[in-house]
């Protein structure tokens, strides 16, 4: 216990100083969640009926900069997530450590390898319209509804290996431009947007696992009403999504999508809600994610 706490002592008076010289430091962040979920003819690994399970998770990013004097940010992230999502008959597990993702910034560009994000999944407004505590399966997101599956294209893992792959950004004067590849997973992905007023345009590409991925998103504010709509092609199944938010009393927000494609996958719908409960959100829904219906409820919160 004395070596635990002499180590973390350190690494803090190590973090303050690099804070203090202006050059470098080590910053800390995250957040956690905590409620129920309801999965509509659910059964455990071990054949139990499961429908409700209790639900939890830690989020914990590590990163660490340092600024040269030739105005270039060299950077790194880890991951520390924990969480389950249990019920009778599951097992559990414990939290696990990203690998990591490094670069460098300087001007509008950032350079990364390893861990990467991903141009595709950052695709601006690709995971607008989310409803409840967990997102619910996700089905506000077009390409996870086709015949290619879910989440099939590279992303940052939190607790994982990731893609150990290379991107670049770029970001300015309202334009955004994100080239990503992996020879790991021998995929190369493209987003370019554009954000005027309150309204983004972003269209996206990826040949992740042979599925020839077009996306197209545009999302903005008309008055007090957030909306969207978001069209993909997924090897030639196309799916439409409609996205819609707007606040209703004092720290409530509701929002709802419908995604609906030719693809042979069954129409998603979902409709959730946020009330703020000053440090922490209060988040539950309802959905039909193709074809299955969940539901949960709890508390979210930042740090």
């Amino acid at each position: 216990m004395k070596k635990v706490l002499f180590a973390t002592t350190a690494l803090i008076a190590v973090g303050g100083m690099a804070a203090a010289d202006g050059h470098a430091g080590v910053t800390l962040s995250g957040s956690s969640r905590f409620g129920v979920e309801y999965t509509e003819d659910r059964t455990s690994a071990s054949g139990a009926d499961s429908e409700l399970e209790i639900h939890n998770r830690f989020t914990l990013n590590i990163d660490a900069s340092v600024d040269t004097d030739s105005g270039i940010e060299f950077f790194s992230r880890v991951r520390i997530r924990g969480g389950n999502e249990a019920g009778e008959g599951d097992t559990t597990g414990a939290s696990g450590v990203s690998a990591p993702r490094v670069g460098m910034r300087t001007g509008g560009f950032t350079l990364a390898v390893g861990n990467i994000l991903g141009a595709l999944e950052s695709t601006p407004g690709l995971y607008s319209g989310s409803v409840g505590l967990t997102g619910l399966s996700w089905g506000n997101l077009p390409i996870n509804n086709t015949s290619a599956g879910t989440f099939y294209w590279d992303s940052f893992s939190s607790a994982g290996g990731g893609a150990n792959g290379v991107e670049v950004i770029y970001s300015g004067d309202g334009f955004g431009a994100h080239l990503s590849h992996s020879e790991v997973s021998d995929e190369t992905s493209v987003n370019l947007s554009y954000s005027f007023g309150d309204w983004t345009v972003a269209l996206g590409a990826s040949d992740a696992t042979g599925e020839d991925t077009v996306l197209l998103t545009v999302g903005g504010s008309l008055g007090a009403v957030d909306l969207g709509l978001k069209l993909a092609n997924v090897e030639d199944d196309d799916t439409a999504t409609l996205w819609g938010s707007f606040d209703v009393g004092a720290g409530t927000t509701i929002t709802a999508y419908a995604s609906s494609g030719d693809g042979g996958v069954d129409d998603s719908y979902g409709l959730g809600f946020t009330y703020s409960l000053g440090g922490a959100v209060l988040a539950g829904g309802i959905a039909d994610v193709r074809g299955t219906t969940t539901a949960d409820l709890g508390v979210r919160f930042s740090f």
